[in-house]
């Protein structure tokens, strides 16, 4: 069985947790144009981790029976954060949905982290060996590098 270690996927999975947990406690003590900031960092963060994640580890987890159940219900939460995400994008700081949208996202957010931080980390745990997974963690980064360019130039539209 597998143990975390600094540059696997599992822990830098967890890091980005972390870091969009504290844009969204960030939010929710911002003005309004503090929030909106807040909110394109927390557009970019989220976007990024969901694509790497959807392109990396969840074609990682297909190869096992003990983690590929996790998938569709995992691509499902993706899909409603993006949805959330892209209704924000068409509001303004200003408006009272827009406080309420953001609240809704870190919801849907929080469940999301719950599930694979809990469940699935522990199936893929059980399945992938350190090497596996430190592979998997150089191929996260790598990925999500590339992947920026096109995620900032998507904030803009």
């Amino acid at each position: 069985m597998a143990k975390a270690t600094s540059k696997d996927i599992l822990s830098l999975i967890e890091a980005e947790h972390r870091q969009v947990e504290q844009l969204f406690a960030e939010a929710e003590k911002a003005d309004n144009k503090k929030l909106y900031e807040c909110f394109n960092q927390i557009f970019k963060a989220l976007t990024l981790h969901a694509r790497t994640e959807e392109l990396v580890f969840y074609p990682a987890m297909q190869e096992y029976e003990e983690t590929k159940k996790y998938i569709e219900e995992a691509e499902k939460e993706h899909e409603e954060a993006k949805v959330i995400l892209e209704e924000i994008k068409e509001l303004k700081p200003g408006e009272s949905e827009f406080q309420k949208k953001i609240n809704e996202l870190q919801k849907a957010v929080q469940h999301h982290v719950r599930e694979e931080e809990n469940k699935i980390f522990n199936a893929v745990r059980k399945c992938m060996n350190d090497e596996q997974l430190t592979n998997l963690g150089r191929e996260f980064q790598e990925t999500k590098a590339k992947l920026e360019p096109a995620v900032k130039a998507a904030m803009t539209e």
